[in-house]
C-alpha cells in the first residue's frame, strides 16, 4: 500500500478517538441503550467516524495488568463500568463537529438525558491520537 493509499485509509477509519468511562446505574441500562441509538442517529448527521458503547465485562486482573475496575471502581451490585468512544479524523475534525452539536438542539438535550442517567461526577475521558507504528 502507497503512503498516500495508507494516509487515506486512516483519515477514513479515523486519526483521533475520544474515550468516556462512565459509572451507569444497572437500573439505567436500557434507557442508556435507546438513548445511544438516538445519539448514534445524530453523532452520524454531524460527521463522528463511528460512535461504539462497551460494558465492562471482566473485573480480575490479568497478567501483571490492573483491571479498570479497581480505579473506576463501581459497585457491582448496582452499578455498571461503561466504555464510549467516538472516532474522528483529526482534531480538527473534532473540534469542526463539536462546534456543529453545540448549536444543535437535539444534541444538547441529548447530552442533558444521557448526564441524568449516570452516576454524576464519574466520567472521565480523553483524546488519543493515533501513533504511527
Amino acid at each position: 500500500m502507497s503512503n498516500s493509499n495508507a494516509s487515506e485509509k486512516e483519515e477514513e477509519t479515523g486519526n483521533h478517538v475520544v474515550l468516556f468511562i462512565y459509572r451507569l446505574p444497572k437500573k439505567n441500562h436500557e434507557a442508556l441503550v435507546q438513548l445511544g441509538k438516538q445519539a448514534n442517529e445524530m453523532f452520524k448527521k454531524v460527521g463522528v467516524i463511528r460512535s461504539e458503547v462497551f460494558q465492562l465485562s471482566n473485573t480480575q486482573d490479568m497478567m501483571g495488568f490492573t483491571n479498570i475496575s479497581k480505579t473506576v471502581s463501581a459497585n457491582n451490585d448496582e452499578e455498571e463500568v461503561v466504555l464510549e468512544t467516538q472516532t474522528y479524523r483529526d482534531q480538527k475534525h473534532l473540534s469542526e463537529v463539536g462546534a456543529i452539536m453545540e448549536k444543535d438542539k437535539n444534541a444538547v438535550l441529548l447530552y442533558q438525558q444521557f448526564m441524568s442517567l449516570i452516576i454524576p461526577g464519574s466520567c472521565i475521558f480523553g483524546e488519543f491520537g493515533r501513533i504511527k507504528v
